[in-house]
């Protein structure tokens, strides 16, 4: 295993406690906005996704990608799973680490290559 970076991002939560569906949309996929909708604190979940493409996103080895094709969702057992959408992402994997309060969330990612 080559650890290519790790990343790290906190935000608070009231930051997504009022997002229009414009902004919504241009930050979250489909998948992540339908997960983040079915919870009681909705902006806790959206807050912790925002924070993990973040963290991907100062971790990964190249820029300029948009948060949209930075995907974080659960597996069956509830773990979060991290995919990057772009080509240039084809050999790395992502280890994901999320938590998040009533007023914080945060993550942190190690992107490394098999």
């Amino acid at each position: 295993m080559e650890i290519i970076n790790i990343g790290t991002d906190i935000e608070e939560v009231s930051r997504f406690e009022n997002l229009d569906t414009k902004v919504l949309n241009r930050l979250f996929t489909e998948e992540e906005l339908k997960y983040s909708g079915t919870k009681k604190n909705k902006a806790e979940h959206l807050a912790v996704r925002y924070c993990a493409k973040e963290a991907v996103f100062k971790a990964l080895p190249f820029d300029k990608i948009a948060f949209k094709k930075i995907q974080v969702i659960n597996d069956k057992s509830g773990a979060p799973i991290v995919t990057v959408k772009d080509k240039r992402a084809k050999d790395l994997c992502f280890k994901i680490s999320l938590s998040h309060t009533k007023n914080f969330a945060q993550a942190v990612v190690l992107v490394y290559k098999k």
